[in-house]
This record gives C-alpha cells, sequence and structure tokens, in this order.
C-alpha cells in the first residue's frame, strides 16, 4: 500500500506531458530525482522473502518479495516516473559468506545463484546497476546493500564471479531457467529451494532481533 501511494504521488508530480523515454522534461523537473532515490527506498525496505511469486504484483500485495519480485515491482514504479530499466542476470554463490560454513548450509556451498537486478537508464548517469535484494536489517548483518541515491551503481546482493546478461522482459522467466538448468545438476535444484527456505527464516530471526532490541 505505502509504495502504491508513493508510485502515485510521484506519477502526480511528474504528470507534466512527460512521456515514457523523453528525458529532457525529468531532466527539467526539479523533483524527478528525488522521486526516483525515494521508490526505490521504500521498495528496498520491503523485507526479504522466499518462496514468493516473482511479479510486481505479489510484493505489492504481500509488503514483502523475492529479489525477483522486488525488482519487478522496482522496475514499474520507475516505469510510472518515465525511468526506463531493463532487467539484467548475474550468477554468484547462493549462500552469503555468513552461512557458508553452517552446518545447516553445507549440502548447498558450491551451488550457484541466478540472481536478478536492474539497470536502470537515468539521464543524469547513463545506465546504472540498481539492486535492492536485502532490505535495511539485512545488510545490518552484513549483507551487501545500500540505499540508492539515483546516481550510481549499488552493490549487488551475490558475489558476482562471471558474465551478465541482459535480457529482455517479456522474456526473462524463460531465460532465466534456461540459464537455470545450465546451472545445475540433477537433484541440486532442491538442494537451493531448501537452503533459500532456510535462509529466509533466518533473515526472520534477524528481524525479530533487531525489533525486540529497538523496542528494549
Amino acid at each position: 500500500m505505502l509504495v502504491r501511494q508513493l508510485g502515485r504521488r510521484s506519477r502526480a508530480a511528474l504528470r507534466c506531458g512527460t512521456a515514457a523515454g523523453d528525458y529532457g522534461p525529468l531532466m527539467a523537473h526539479a523533483g524527478v530525482l528525488e522521486a526516483v532515490i525515494a521508490v526505490a527506498e521504500e521498495v528496498r525496505a520491503l523485507p526479504y522473502q522466499w518462496p514468493s511469486p516473482p511479479d510486481a504484483a505479489s510484493a505489492r500485495a504481500a509488503g514483502a518479495g523475492s529479489y525477483a519480485s522486488k525488482h519487478a515491482l522496482l522496475a514499474e514504479e520507475l516505469s510510472a516516473l518515465g525511468l526506463v530499466s531493463t532487467p539484467l542476470l548475474v550468477t554468484g554463490p547462493l549462500l552469503p559468506a555468513a552461512f557458508r560454513d553452517e552446518p545447516e548450509f553445507v549440502s548447498a556451498r558450491h551451488l550457484l545463484e541466478v540472481h536478478e537486478l536492474i539497470v536502470a537508464h537515468t539521464p543524469w548517469s547513463g545506465p546504472v546497476h540498481v539492486d535492492i535484494t536485502w532490505d535495511p536489517p539485512l545488510v545490518e548483518h552484513g549483507l551487501p546493500g545500500e540505499k540508492w541515491l539515483g546516481t550510481h551503481d549499488t552493490p549487488i546482493a551475490v558475489a558476482v564471479n562471471g558474465p551478465g546478461w541482459s535480457v529482455p522482459r517479456d522474456n526473462l522467466r524463460p531465460m532465466k531457467e534456461a540459464l537455470r538448468a545450465r546451472l545445475y545438476a540433477a537433484g541440486e535444484r532442491p538442494i537451493r529451494d531448501h537452503a533459500l527456505a532456510a535462509m529466509s527464516a533466518r533473515f526472520d530471526a534477524w528481524r525479530s532481533e533487531e525489533a525486540n532490541a529497538a523496542a528494549s
């Protein structure tokens, strides 16, 4: 609901004949960068949750989402502000460094993850990587992330270990699954899914600890 309200306020502020991709009016409008930053931070604050459907509507409805649904929502909100973005697929270790030596995750230690972020096409800084996967409490625990100020590349949620692939949004899911098929041997996908569910549960515990500490 907060993201929807923010998006409506930002779109109203920019409703001055600007068409998506027409960057002259965007640059001329004093509030556009502020609106973009605010939308990105609102979506970043949504708790990371797995499993989650990969679409923007699910993240908006649940107020939480996976990296796929959070970036889909961010892309949708940026588009409503006139800012074009494209999906980017990268690979890196499935497990954050904090979990790699824990017995619970030993079976997934060798696995890679096909991670999804966006490239925002800004008129002021050109193309920039934007990754809002981890919400602030998780960043406080050492996961990579920061507030996007609209002008620079953010840290990427996984330790990228190879090339990236730019894919069209309307073919994103099939391309992502084809890339996963190249990476995972038989029987490894369930191990990956189990590890992600265990990580999500651990993240919930981190957030509860932070909330309890703040209340005490």
